[in-house]
């Protein structure tokens, strides 16, 4: 009896864990993001906050962005285009849509018109080019996980860079 009251104090005084993406789950320690080796390695930012290129979306490796707060693994960006060219960030923008919709089901793209997935990908890119942004989410949110997609421009040096991410983030308390 002793042995099931000491692992249940054990077990009470770890974070709880909520779904993420892939085997990594919201509320995790930077030191347990690190552990998953099969999608190392990882690199650090100054702020603690991690990435690795090693991580499958959509049947490609993608750079995948965590973002700790208090310690705790809150968000999962997962960058499935960074670059110049329009054109490869609206073919990335499509494979996205065709993930999301594969993984969580229908999804919706607010503010683009177009009854098909290309007419969508010609809207998205047109927003995009006229410094907009495009963003998509599955119709039906997974119960544990907010899930959102944005395609959008920013400049730098007089150069416009493109990018298109997905993030996972905990759900919105109801």
């Amino acid at each position: 009896m002793r042995i099931l009251l000491c692992l249940a104090l054990l077990f009470s005084t770890l974070p709880a864990f909520a779904a993420g993406f892939g085997p990594w789950a919201f509320g995790m320690s930077v030191d347990q993001v690190l552990a998953i080796r099969t999608h190392g390695p990882y690199r650090a930012f100054s702020n603690g906050d991690l990435e690795t290129d090693n991580a499958d979306f959509g049947g490609k490796a993608r750079n995948f962005q965590f973002y700790f707060e208090d310690g705790r693994l809150r968000r999962i960006a997962i960058r499935t285009y960074e670059g110049k060219d329009l054109v490869q960030a609206t073919q990335a923008w499509r494979d996205t849509y065709i993930a999301l919709k594969s993984l969580h089901g229908p999804v919706e793209t607010p503010d683009l018109a177009g009854a098909s997935l290309d007419e969508l990908a010609n809207s998205a890119m047109s927003t995009v080019a006229n410094s907009g942004k495009a963003q998509m989410a599955p119709v039906s949110q997974p119960e544990d996980a907010f899930v959102f997609s944005s395609f959008n421009s920013f400049r730098y040096q007089d150069t416009t860079y493109y990018m298109v991410t997905v993030n996972y983030d905990p759900p919105s308390p109801q």
